[in-house]
């Protein structure tokens, strides 16, 4: 049996109770040692992603592969009338993969683990209640001990272009947006691309001058680095605000 952590969500006729109901289904399908986070209420992430979201996690125990839980997962969503048209879009249940005991997957339709759960409250927040033993694989740290990373604040945040002088000149101007935004939970720090990460960076912010991104994160670099793109400074800024939203809550 393989011991796995999913991150449970949703902003479209959702409750806690439909979560309950969702892992309700995944034990008639052989699942067990199924045990619930608490619910919380947490704010969108992405300009189309609607009203405010309930968000839990869930560990448990299956004996099915990873692409066959995968399956099972999206199987329980469409029971809940789950329907994939907008990417960051309002939902009925989400439910993500997060971790699969120690298994690392970098495929197209299967990547474990998630490659954005270190960076996001909304999933380690509720995580911890269940799995804060379960170990991220590359980073090679607790959820318990991302969590405690994601909480310090202020929150040191390095940012650097791809090298070129376009891209440095575009970094100069986020440079200047995201420092007049004045607060207590996060410092911004221009960074050499070519020099290894501050140990007491957070993570490094790789910015790219071009088309906006809209795959997921490069898969379980050992590395924290988190990339943003755009053709714009409205843009670029735009991701950074929903990147915040979901580190800081």
């Amino acid at each position: 049996m393989h011991e796995c952590l999913i991150a449970l969500g949703g902003n479209l006729q959702i409750s806690g109770q439909v979560f309950k109901d969702a892992l309700g289904q995944l034990q008639l399908l052989g699942c067990s040692g199924v045990e619930m986070s608490r619910v919380l209420k947490t704010r969108p992430v992405g300009v189309e992603a609607g009203q405010e979201f309930l968000n839990a996690a869930a560990v448990l125990h299956t004996d099915q592969s990873p692409d066959e839980f995968l399956s099972t997962l999206h199987q329980i969503e469409a029971m809940f009338h789950r329907v994939r048209t907008r990417h960051w879009g309002p939902r009925t249940l989400d439910l993500d993969l997060i971790l699969y005991s120690d298994w690392i997957a970098d495929m197209s339709q299967l990547v474990v683990p998630h490659p954005a759960m270190w960076y996001r409250r909304f999933v380690l927040e509720p995580a911890i209640d269940v799995a804060a033993h379960m170990v991220h694989p590359t980073l090679n740290e607790s959820v318990a001990g991302l969590h405690e990373r994601l909480m310090y604040r202020p929150l040191r945040l390095e940012i650097c272009s791809g090298g070129s002088a376009p891209e440095n000149r575009f970094l100069d101007e986020i440079m200047h947006h995201v420092r007049e935004v004045r607060n207590d939970e996060t410092e911004w720090h221009p960074a050499d691309p070519a020099s290894v990460i501050a140990q007491d960076s957070f993570a490094r912010i790789m910015l790219r001058q071009g088309e906006m991104l809209r795959a997921s994160q490069k898969l379980n670099r050992k590395n924290r680095e988190i990339e943003v793109s755009g053709n714009t400074v409205a843009e670029v800024l735009s991701q950074i605000e929903h990147l915040s939203i979901a580190m800081l809550g």
